[in-house]
């Protein structure tokens, strides 16, 4: 008697035939790279802030306006952050990878910033209209990176996803809690499952999205091949009242390297979000980089990617025991 032949479920996200949606041939300037865009909604257009590096590789953030979330008109003129305390001393104002959260029309710029021989530190601004922005005086020490805002506070709290980093520059995700935005506490560390695809290191991504099942994001991991470290999307459900608690976590990965503009660039093998939105139609559009050089779009909808990571949910314990750190 023959075994039926296992089908295996199809893959939760469609690459945008767009794709890439905003190269450095796009740009209003001249660049090397356009990538690593944060994305939210403002003034009813989509909104995302691209990380761009100059033809002496310095790193800008670029605004970029679009109706329909794939065709985007990019402002002429980075944006203007000031310098934290911690910048001012130490930094030479290197800013990457941003995220944004709206909470009570406040916009969270959340981001990296790199500290001298120190590493990275998070950093935080804030605006009300993309115009003017604040920026704390500290947010993390050193090295730190990835840093996502949840969108509303939890018992009480802000809390926030973050990579703290080993020295050779590994690391997982961790949650932190704050009554302030400055006074941090209560890390823990995200228990995520440590698949083939994700033995190197893993960060958050996209700002977490509220759902019935509990926080679904959607994050990076890298795994080291011979001759490069590839990179991969991942996704899980957090609990809701404690993020720490992995509700589901996929062994499957949801997007890897594959086509020329995800494969062939600066950094050859990469797929990397900082951004995804919630369209009006339901559309979840993922916005991440190919290879750090173009910006890409991958689709999917929330309740899709909310059962590809229930379908995980009996594997997932055994799953962490066997394989966590």
């Amino acid at each position: 008697m023959r075994t039926p032949k296992k089908i295996t479920p199809p893959q939760p996200l469609t690459r945008h035939p767009a794709n890439p949606i905003i190269t450095p041939d796009q740009m209003p300037v001249p660049c090397s790279a356009v990538f690593n865009a944060g994305a939210t909604w403002f003034d009813g257009h989509v909104l995302l802030l691209l990380r761009v590096e100059n033809l002496r590789r310095e790193v800008v953030f670029h605004l970029a306006r679009s109706q329909d979330g794939i065709h985007f008109e990019i402002e002429k003129e980075p944006i203007h952050l000031p310098l934290s305390k911690t910048e001012e001393r130490y930094g030479r104002g290197l800013r990457f990878d941003i995220r944004v959260t709206e909470i009570d029309g406040t916009y969270y710029l959340l981001y990296a910033s790199w500290i001298g021989s120190y590493g990275s530190v998070l950093t935080i601004s804030t605006t009300k209209d993309f115009k003017t922005f604040e920026t704390l005086p500290y947010l993390s020490e050193p090295s730190n990176r990835n840093g996502v805002l949840f969108p509303q506070k939890i018992n009480g709290l802000y809390a926030r996803l973050d990579r703290p980093q080993n020295v050779d520059g590994t690391g997982r995700i961790w949650v932190n809690y704050s009554p302030d935005m400055v006074f941090w506490g209560q890390a823990m560390p995200l228990n995520l499952p440590v698949t083939m695809w994700a033995k190197h290191k893993a960060g958050a991504g996209c700002i977490p999205v509220k759902t019935p099942q509990g926080w679904l994001i959607v994050y990076h991991a890298t795994a080291m091949t011979a001759s490069t470290e590839n990179y991969y999307l991942g996704a899980a459900l957090l609990d809701l009242n404690d993020p720490s608690k992995v509700i589901a976590a996929p062994k499957d990965f949801i997007l890897a390297a594959e086509k020329d503009y995800e494969c062939m660039g600066q950094v050859p093998n990469v797929v990397f979000t900082s951004g995804g939105l919630v369209m009006p139609d339901g559309t979840f559009n993922i916005y991440y980089a190919g290879a750090d050089t173009r910006m890409c779009l991958a689709q999917t909808t929330v309740p899709k990617l909310v059962d590809f990571c229930l379908r995980a949910n009996d594997e997932v314990e055994p799953q962490i025991k066997a394989n966590f750190f």
